[in-house]
Parts: structure tokens; sequence; C-alpha cells
């Protein structure tokens, strides 16, 4: 398994991976096309225009992986119609 002995973490993975499934039954339930299924994994960090003392520490070093992580979260995408496009 992915995660090894943490019992935790199997749990919350299995969770996850549940409802992913029930979203994309529903997702072929409206008539997505999944054959063009995506799944992008992508971290949001502060604006660029963003005044927060840990953004202007970024923007004085040059460095913009200083401004910090937001959130953590996964993107689909899904073509529509029966394929033939």
């Amino acid at each position: 398994m992915l995660f090894g002995k943490d019992p935790r973490k199997k749990v919350i993975l299995e969770r996850a991976m549940k409802q992913v499934e029930r979203m994309l039954r529903e997702l072929q339930d409206e008539g997505k096309d999944l054959t063009r299924f995506k799944l992008k994994k992508f971290q949001k960090t502060h604006f660029s225009n963003c005044t927060c003392a840990q953004c202007l520490e970024a923007k004085r070093k040059k460095d913009p992986h200083l401004r910090g992580i937001l959130e953590d979260g996964v993107k689909f995408y899904v073509g529509e119609g029966g394929g033939d496009e």
C-alpha cells in the first residue's frame, strides 16, 4: 500500500478515492467524455500583487517559491460529448 502501516493515512486515502470515484460516476451520468480525462495536481500560492510580509520578502529576494502555499488540490479536466469531435 502507498502509506505502509499507518492506518489513519490509509483511511484518508480510501475516503478520497471513494469521493473521486463518485464524482467520476456523476460526470459519466451527465454525458461527459471520460476518455480525455486528466488529473492535474496544483498548489496555489499568494497572488502576485499580495503585500503580506512573506510576499514582500519573496519579492525582495526575487524567489517566488517563498510566497507560501495556501492550498493543495487536484484539478479534473474532462472532455464533453461522445468523443467524435
